[in-house]
């Protein structure tokens, strides 16, 4: 039996917003067994149970389909980068949800914000809407109140833990994902947070 038959909304007409986060949940769906790029609107189409024309009403272009779904998955892992309300560690469980997400999903993370996809606008902004939600998170589970010029450090520190979350991906047997939120840690609180002219 196809995947398309099992879909209980095979053929059953959906309001506009429903069947559009229908075709997204979908892409994201696809996306556990495939990279992006080869994330076929096609298929998509077919296990919605509508046409390729169809699919193109609700995202003009095959771009827009893909900038929908990487939204979608940004705002998933950001969700799972919420600390709990009684966490005693919420600044190691917000970086090590996003390394461990990096982790698991390496190859579309780098095709979403560091390969062609990149490129677009759209996408651009979906990555700056990460970066300073996790940097404004990040400052909030360390109880820090920052000034400009600390988030423009904290953004620096930013990059570095992303480049790190990526880089070790190729060398996992030489840093875990715990060493990267260690080392991020460190840096954080030695070299990002610490008052000018301490010695501390």
């Amino acid at each position: 039996m196809s995947t398309a038959r099992q879909d209980p909304d095979r053929r059953r007409r959906l309001p506009p917003e429903e069947r559009r986060r229908q075709l997204v949940a979908i892409g994201l769906q696809e996306l556990a067994s495939r990279p992006i790029h080869a994330l076929s609107v096609d298929r998509v189409a077919e296990i919605a149970g509508i046409s390729r024309g169809l699919l193109f009403r609700y995202f003009p272009t095959k771009q827009d389909f893909y900038v929908a779904v990487v939204g979608a998955a940004s705002r998933r892992m950001l969700r799972a980068a919420i600390p709990a309300p009684d966490d005693p560690e919420p600044l190691r469980s917000v970086l090590h949800a996003f390394v461990s997400f990096v982790d698991r999903h390496t190859d579309n993370y780098q095709a979403f914000f560091h390969g062609g996809f990149g490129a677009d606008p759209e996408i651009r902004t979906i990555h700056d809407t990460v970066k300073t939600t996790m940097v404004d998170r990040t400052a909030a589970a360390a109880g820090v109140t920052v000034d400009a010029t600390t988030t423009m450090r904290m953004r620096a520190w930013w990059s570095m833990v992303e480049s790190l979350a990526i880089d070790r991906t190729a060398r996992p047997d030489e840093m875990t994902v715990d060493d990267v939120v260690d080392y991020a840690i460190s840096v954080l609180h030695t070299a990002v947070l610490r008052t000018p002219g301490s010695r501390s």
